[in-house]
């Protein structure tokens, strides 16, 4: 790898911004595509987690084909199919066909967290400094300002238009960004392709499930998962706020997302990682639950006051998860002897099934009960994350 110098750092933070940007341009209108395609709160739910499917099948390979193949070609590919995939989906009213085609932008999804997150973790070592929960801190920044152009898009045009014209923002700057890394990004191994490295049963035959780490990562990140499947279903059916305004709280869960990220490199130098996941778990967890609980009751006598304190609980539960997975990220990498990309598919792999059952669980939870109810799964999950980190990991 060529040096890195400041000028690569902020186009890769402008990479991950690019990231977060484009794929989460639909998510703060969820309640209007779930509207257009005639579901309930549990189908929509349920369909929406089938991307899982998608990322499960990428996974089994697309370690090794970025070990092999490099970073470049991986982000490439999948950032286009990804970004256009996005536009294209929000036109459809047919749940069959939106199934079909979210698992394929589940797929492009994962390759392109697993190349970009491989990246990340070698300037990490190359700068011999914690690198991976800043560059999050920036796809939450890209999550920010998407939300925000939701909200006031949602005043002017539909789903569709918004979507496509994110998209078409995304993958020019992705096309930009790319080329000019080039030189810095992880290259192809040539040795590793020429023996076509890339097996189907390679990903089986170095295959490893590090319990702990696969399950502290569910714990702590599926709030976040949650609050994007769900906020602005709450903020519309729970409280009762217009469509463009329904992005208030996820907005609001995304400053704190960014906040503990951006600011996690201070934290780590007063407090001990296994300190900081459990009280972030704690803190989150608590927080979140009172605020959705509370804004849900409060909503009742006062629509505005229960948004605030909802609003509240979002950030506080944005907060407290904020760090948390690129935490368990980064241990999985320093556990294991296998090359990083490698790691994170296998890693990804095995929490995409299990975090599909997860959320599952949460839309079964919000049909039969509430949204209000439904995210009290994720917020419980998050008290008890501190369980899964020891000091010896």
């Amino acid at each position: 790898m060529n040096p890195i110098t400041k000028r690569h750092r902020r186009l890769f933070a402008m990479l991950y911004f690019t990231f977060g940007l484009g794929i989460m341009s639909w998510v703060p209108r969820f309640s209007e595509v779930k509207q257009n395609l005639g579901l309930s709160n549990g189908e929509f739910g349920t369909i929406i987690s089938t991307g899982a499917f998608g990322v499960f099948f990428a996974l089994l390979i697309i370690g090794h084909v970025v070990h092999a193949y490099g970073v470049r070609i991986v982000l490439i590919i999948s950032g286009i199919w990804m970004f256009l995939a996005i536009a294209g989906i929000t036109w459809f009213t047919s749940p069959v066909y939106f199934l079909l085609f979210n698992m394929t932008i589940g797929g492009s999804i994962s390759a392109f967290n697993t190349a970009i997150t491989a990246q990340a973790i070698a300037m990490e070592k190359e700068l011999n400094r914690s690198y991976l929960p800043k560059m999050s801190g920036f796809f939450a920044v890209g999550t920010l300002a998407t939300t925000l152009l939701a909200g006031i898009a949602a005043k002017f045009t539909s789903v569709q238009i918004h979507a496509g014209v994110m998209s078409a923002i995304s993958v020019l700057l992705l096309l930009y960004i790319v080329k000019e890394l080039n030189v810095i990004l992880i290259p192809a191994n040539k040795s590793d392709a020429a023996r076509d490295a890339v097996r189907f049963a390679q990903f089986f035959t170095s295959f490893k499930i590090d319990w702990l780490v696969n399950l502290g990562l569910l714990f702590g990140s599926l709030l976040a998962f949650s609050a994007g499947d769900w906020a602005s279903i709450y903020t519309r059916e729970e409280l009762g706020l217009s469509k463009s305004l329904a992005v208030i709280p996820f907005f609001i869960f995304t400053i704190g997302i960014i906040t503990g990220q951006l600011e996690y490199a201070r934290f780590e130098k007063k407090f001990s990682m296994v300190k900081l996941v459990k009280w972030g778990g704690v803190t989150g967890g608590f927080g979140m639950a009172i605020g959705v609980v509370t804004g849900r009751w409060v909503s009742d006598y006062s629509i505005w006051a229960g948004v605030g304190i909802a609003s509240v609980g979002f950030l506080i539960g944005g907060l407290g998860c904020s760090f948390i997975g690129s935490i368990f990220v980064s241990q999985a990498t320093k556990r294991s002897k296998l090359p990083a990309s490698v790691v994170i598919a296998q890693l990804n792999s095995v929490n995409t099934l299990i975090v599909f059952v997860a959320k599952t669980i949460v839309s079964l939870t919000a049909q039969l009960t509430s949204v209000t109810v439904a995210l009290l799964v994720p917020c419980v999950m998050l008290l008890f994350v501190g369980a899964f980190l020891r000091n010896e990991s």
